[in-house]
């Protein structure tokens, strides 16, 4: 990628410079220039804020690019450059950018719409008419991202194919696709006496976070830390074997590829007197402590009570994410 070319998510505050730019410059999609018609606009880019599914082309803190994506249609909506700005090169970027993201919540196809003048260059990037093309009016393209994935994405669906998981499971649980960590560093044994592994940083910090606990005479338990793709596809199967409907197994446990375990950065933890993997731990002291202070180490709840990726409670579970780098707040 080009030194001076960063593609990124676009920010809240962004919005309403993105929802005029829209309306001036892409008038195939919202045609109607009043306020209420750019209010409408804002709101819908604010739906794809959480998945990060409108990204920005900036380049020497100017923005060059837009792309989105509409991740339950698995349909690129609109993408555009500054014709005075961007370059062949940066079309290429934001766009392959878009579609690696697309990717990593288990979008096999993308389609997509695009004018005549681009079609030449769509091709380029991989993209096939689906119908036969008009010169005089959008043609409607697909490509198959499936074909580029590297392997372990595509045993994932063909593991998937064989537990009977939907194709759109990442996209439905709003979960991306993580791959096996092969840099693990021990940490001692769980309370059932297995060896423990995570990632080095998340380690660290486990440690430094568990030291801190006694301090304040809460005893924190591992129950789990790395799990392989192989080991949740043998949790599925086992489920499977005991009758239980697929539908209940994908909400209590992540389908192989998409659990956080995978990436040696997550761990379920206990408190004596409790019953691993429980809603019980809810009520402990740990927990309590977790909420309030587990954020300062790097640790937070990933699936709280009724979250959006429809999986059941989890109070045991935390999730290691180093702090982002500070980012310009001019670019």
């Amino acid at each position: 990628m080009n030194q001076t070319l960063r593609i990124r998510s676009a920010r809240a505050a962004e919005l309403p410079q993105l929802a005029e730019l829209i309306r001036s410059r892409l008038p195939d999609l919202m045609k109607s220039d009043d306020i209420q018609q750019r209010e409408q606009i804002e709101k819908r880019l604010a739906t794809l804020l959480p998945d990060g599914c409108l990204q920005l082309a900036i380049e020497n803190r100017k923005l060059v690019g837009v792309a989105a994506v509409d991740l339950d249609r698995a349909r690129l909506l609109a993408t555009y450059l500054d014709p005075e700005l961007a370059r062949f090169d940066v079309t290429r970027e934001l766009l392959t950018s878009i579609e690696n993201h697309a990717a990593a919540f288990g979008i096999q196809r993308l389609s997509c719409s695009a004018k005549p003048q681009a079609w030449t260059f769509m091709e380029r990037m991989g993209y096939r008419a689906t119908d036969l093309p008009d010169p005089h009016r959008p043609i409607q393209l697909s490509k198959r991202l499936l074909d580029d994935a590297p392997s372990w994405v595509q045993e994932i669906v063909g593991l998937h194919r064989t537990l009977g998981i939907p194709a759109n499971y990442g996209v439905k649980r709003r979960l991306k696709l993580i791959n096996d960590c092969n840099k693990l560093v021990s940490i001692g044994n769980d309370i059932f006496g297995r060896e423990t592994r995570l990632e080095a940083e998340t380690a660290d910090a486990w440690h430094k976070m568990q030291v801190e606990a006694r301090r304040n005479d809460i005893e924190l338990q591992l129950v789990s830390g790395f799990r392989s793709r192989n080991y949740q596809t043998g949790l599925i199967r086992k489920k499977l074997v005991a009758n239980q409907p697929i539908e209940k197994i994908l909400r209590a446990s992540a389908a192989p590829g998409y659990s956080e375990h995978h990436s040696g950065q997550a761990i379920d933890l206990n408190s004596p007197g409790v019953e691993p993997l429980t809603s019980d731990f809810s009520m402990s002291r740990a927990y309590e402590w977790l909420k309030s202070r587990a954020r300062l180490y790097g640790f937070r709840e990933t699936y709280p009570i009724n979250n959006r990726h429809g999986l059941d409670w989890e109070p045991w579970h935390w999730y290691y994410q180093p702090k982002p780098e500070r980012q310009s707040k001019t670019d």
